[in-house]
């Protein structure tokens, strides 16, 4: 066998590697120690060796906490896979009961999907993890991966793109974006709306996306068109209302459209092909990937998201 089989490895100490994670995870020397039952100066010492043997900084300090360094970025993915290969591995055999679990899951929600998961959603958490709190989030326009890195989201279900590869992505469905109006809307008439109809009319989005584009803004981009925005609403919960009640036109996916439609006297109309498409991908990030609390939870929701699809009859 060679003797120089993993040099790099058999110099590091596994203990360093579980100190660096929980530093990533956490930001905080002080919380570091107390979850690895150390002191924060031997905290400290173990940041300090593993700045040596990286020649990097990896944690800077800022603002109250530690700031990653592009190289802790780029390391921590494969470090926390590694770690959480072994730990499951050499854990014993045991299974999750939500019934006993506690804690706060930080869900973020884009597109409407907030309108079409959270009542089945949180009847089901009610039922069968009564200590667990769901606590969503709005998810707007583009993937910040910022939300992810500093602990702001646990899950999120959106349209994104350019997603990095240190968080794991999953298609989760596909589905048909419409214009959603009143019923008394000129454009209700219509039973398809051309793209020189859209000019003709007022477009609302929401105020995170003040000054940015927007998904729609992307979709019409490839058209050739351009739709300026004539306000912008504070969240997706008082769509329906502000539809129902003004002469404005807003789009979002065929599910979320029949979910409004349920509760308020709106109508929904198809949208020029070009426009249509839309894809919802689930994020997390790695360093949760062995989190039992947090994967029961992205089955949970990849269960909910898939019956709520099937009873609208998602397109």
């Amino acid at each position: 066998m060679n003797a120089d089989l993993m040099p790099f490895l058999r110099r590091m100490d596994l203990n360093l590697l579980v100190t660096f994670d929980v530093l990533m995870r956490t930001g905080s020397a002080t919380e570091a120690a107390q979850l690895l039952n150390k002191t924060q100066p031997g905290v400290s010492r173990d940041l300090s060796r593993l700045r040596e043997i990286f020649s990097d900084p990896l944690l800077v300090w800022n603002h109250g906490h530690f700031q990653p360094t592009e190289r802790a970025l780029e390391l921590h993915p494969t470090v926390r896979e590694a770690l959480s290969t072994l730990e499951a591995a050499f854990r014993p055999p045991e299974s999750f009961n939500p019934a006993h679990a506690s804690g706060v899951v930080n869900i973020g929600l884009g597109a409407h999907l907030e309108t079409v998961l959270a009542g089945p959603l949180l009847r089901i958490l009610a039922q069968k993890a009564p200590d667990v709190i769901p606590r969503l989030h709005p998810v707007h326009g583009a993937f910040d991966p910022d939300q992810i890195d500093n602990k702001q989201l646990d899950i999120a279900i959106g349209l994104f793109r350019n997603i990095p590869k240190r968080i794991n992505a999953e298609v989760l469905f596909s589905d048909t974006r419409v214009a959603v109006m009143s019923k008394n809307h000129p454009l209700a008439h219509r039973a398809e709306i051309e793209l020189q109809h859209l000019m003709e009319y007022r477009f609302f989005a929401f105020s995170n996306m003040f000054q940015q584009r927007t998904n729609f803004d992307e979709a019409l981009k490839r058209t050739g068109f351009q739709l300026p925005f004539s306000a912008y609403l504070s969240g997706f919960g008082i769509t329906g209302y502000v539809l129902e009640e003004s002469d404005y036109v807003t789009t979002m996916p065929y599910v979320a459209a029949q979910a409004h439609i349920r509760h308020f006297n709106l109508i929904h109309r198809q949208l020029p092909s070009a426009l249509q498409p839309v894809t919802f991908y689930m994020i997390w990030p790695r360093r949760l990937e062995s989190d039992p609390l947090v994967n029961w939870v992205i089955t949970l929701l990849k269960e909910v998201t898939a019956q709520e699809v099937t009873n609208t009859g998602t397109r």
